[in-house]
């Protein structure tokens, strides 16, 4: 799945989910395994640009850790709405990648788009 956009509202803690397919097209099993998503932010159009935030399923330093794998093969992001009030950008890109079933996988990008805040 990809090209889709994702509109946060600024100080919204309101979750988002979005349905993921690997890249045959297939739903992705988090159910088995051990598997890790991030997601990243960056200044659009500059694909190059540093990353603005990172967004992770696991716990790191650095990284916001508003991801959560479902069974369902879908993640849901649950921003902070402390943190968002604070973004102040108009439309930025994402790019999602996830890693499994295990912590030698290699790492696959599911997802990218726009991503936006809608004030």
């Amino acid at each position: 799945m990809s090209g889709n956009e994702i509109v946060l509202a600024p100080g919204s803690g309101k979750p988002l989910t979005r349905s993921l397919l690997d890249k045959n097209n297939q739903p992705v099993d988090f159910a088995t395994g051990t598997w890790r998503a991030d997601l990243s932010i960056i200044e659009y159009p500059d694909v190059d640009a540093p990353v603005f935030a990172k967004l992770s399923s696991v716990s790191e330093s650095g990284s916001l850790q508003w991801l959560v794998l479902n069974n369902d093969s879908s993640v849901t992001i649950t921003p902070d709405p402390e943190v968002t009030s604070l973004w102040d950008f108009y439309k930025y890109h994402y790019e999602l990648f996830v890693t499994g079933p295990n912590a030698q996988s290699k790492t696959e990008r599911v997802d990218h788009g726009p991503l936006r805040l809608d004030k």
